[in-house]
């Protein structure tokens, strides 16, 4: 019989020489197996480092990372998926994408793969986002302007003062409001 973490899958074969590691990413935990169907995935959130045992099935997904699925081959560290744009996840070895944390409202984060709260971004001023997990920030519209970094709301955007406008949008104060012309 072949060691845990070996099959053979040659008839009449008594050597152990001729038992046959699981391939990279798979194991299996007991002793006499004689196929490789025998060797089983390493569990969502984790690769193989190498076949055999479940001690090859050490490598975790990083942090900012998950893997939900095991491949036919065996997962591998490149199986491990980056976090949508807009959220994270601090822990290594998550196997949910659920695992990943969305940025609060008034922040966003632009990049996949992000690992910790503080990768999410104050919006800059002129700018807010009332929703959480979210890439980007929108822009004040024209006319109004915002004074306030982080800015969850668009009530946060300010109206120019009577007799004056802002053409463009996004602007951060007051004196981008110009005087409207006479007449």
């Amino acid at each position: 019989d072949c060691a845990t973490g070996k099959y053979i899958d040659a008839t009449g074969s008594d050597e152990a020489s001729d038992c046959i590691n699981c391939a990279v990413g798979r194991y299996i935990n007991v002793a006499g197996s004689d196929d490789a169907s025998d060797c089983i995935p390493c569990d969502a959130g984790r690769y193989g480092t190498g076949g055999g045992t479940t001690s090859q099935c050490s490598g975790r997904c990083a942090a900012g990372r998950y893997s939900i699925f095991s491949t036919a081959a065996g997962p591998a560290a490149s199986d491990c998926i980056g976090c949508e744009a807009g959220k994270y996840v601090a822990m290594t070895g998550s196997d949910e994408a659920s695992d990943c944390i969305e940025c609060d409202a008034g922040k966003y984060i632009h990049v996949t793969g992000s690992d910790e709260a503080s990768d999410c971004i104050g919006c800059p001023r002129g700018r807010y986002q009332q929703t959480t997990g979210q890439s980007s920030c929108i822009d004040c519209a024209a006319g109004k302007y915002g004074v306030i970094m982080g800015s969850d709301a668009v009530t946060d955007c300010i109206d120019c003062a009577t007799g004056k406008y802002i053409d463009a949008t996004g602007s951060d104060e007051a004196s981008d409001c110009i005087n409207c012309a006479v007449g």
